[in-house]
């Protein structure tokens, strides 16, 4: 699979204190599911107003089994398209590799049960420090927590990020309707995430979409990744409310700001504002807000809450 093109290629922030829906016919609806290689089945269903049969869009959803050298890791239920990306994404943001180049191998198959495997080759060094790691994580599209066997996982150490602006108030008031027209998948079935990026002049760059609020976020950072793209001076728009695992994921690949259009708990706002990600909510009928970070003017970041 060829890696995506990030379109268009932009430079990064330098200076951080410089400013067509899908109808799916209801005829000839098959017997059973059919697969459709873009995200979505169509099934036939009964409607119970009309007493009829038709046919509607359900975006498809698999169990992908992570093994790393051999060792299994996860087990995370995906929707299984641009799945490179989310497996190099997933890696980079949960600490298992710090470069693209530490996968030495990857390859992706089908499983039992209708599952697919991805099998990743690490670096004897990145493998080495797996094993220490040792903790069984098991996924979910739900909770990005399930399975981490201690405080220290579920809380780990974060880097803290280098000062840059929020983006303009023009780009935050845009980012609703760009990211519903970017929306593909969700257009034909509903029911998915999606994760957009965009440059610091606020053009998009890339969208990926899935089942998962957390999936679709790491085959965000995995496009960027293929592509050597520096996020610094970045912005990814979230169609999901932000936990703190997203706050984790978007420190770890450096992103500068996360919009995301349903509220952040308040973990996720302490830990944006202790590491200097600019983190805003943008509501339906009210004024975007930002909850940690730099305003285009602002002197110093917001500060933590609770200390």
């Amino acid at each position: 699979m060829p890696p995506p093109t990030l379109q268009p290629q932009l430079s990064d922030c330098t200076d951080p204190h410089s400013a067509g829906t899908a109808e799916i016919s209801a005829s000839a609806a098959p017997p059973q599911p059919q697969q459709n290689l873009e995200g979505y089945v169509r099934t036939e269903y009964l409607d119970l107003s009309l007493g009829s049969s038709h046919q509607g869009a359900l975006i498809e959803e698999q169990a992908l089994a992570l093994s790393y050298n051999g060792l299994s890791h996860a087990v995370m239920m995906v929707t299984p398209v641009a799945l490179e990306e989310f497996v190099i994404g997933f890696s980079y943001a949960e600490g298992i590799i710090e470069r693209v180049d530490e996968i030495r191998d990857l390859s992706i198959k089908p499983g039992g049960r209708d599952g697919l495997v991805a099998e990743i080759e690490l670096s004897p060094r990145r493998l080495s420090q797996l094993q220490q790691r040792r903790h069984a994580l098991r996924g979910s599209s739900g909770c990005g927590l399930c399975g981490v066997d201690s405080l220290q996982a579920a809380l780990p150490e974060l880097p803290t990020l280098r000062p840059c602006p929020a983006p303009s108030a023009a780009t935050i008031a845009a980012a609703r309707e760009q990211l519903f027209a970017q929306q593909s998948l969700g257009r034909r079935a509903g029911a998915i995430h999606a994760a957009m990026l965009l440059s610091p002049a606020g053009e998009v760059l890339a969208t990926r979409e899935d089942i998962g609020r957390h999936n679709a976020l790491d085959k965000l950072i995995g496009a960027a990744l293929q592509q050597g793209l520096s996020l610094y001076g970045h912005s990814i728009v979230m169609s999901s409310r932000c936990s703190s695992e997203l706050i984790q994921k978007a420190l770890r690949a450096g992103v500068s700001t996360l919009i995301n259009l349903a509220s952040p708990s308040q973990l996720a706002v302490e830990q944006a504002r202790r590491h200097g990600l600019n983190l805003i909510h943008l509501p339906r009928r009210n004024g975007p807000r930002l909850y940690a970070g730099l305003p285009p003017t602002a002197p110093e970041p917001l500060q933590p809450a609770h200390e």
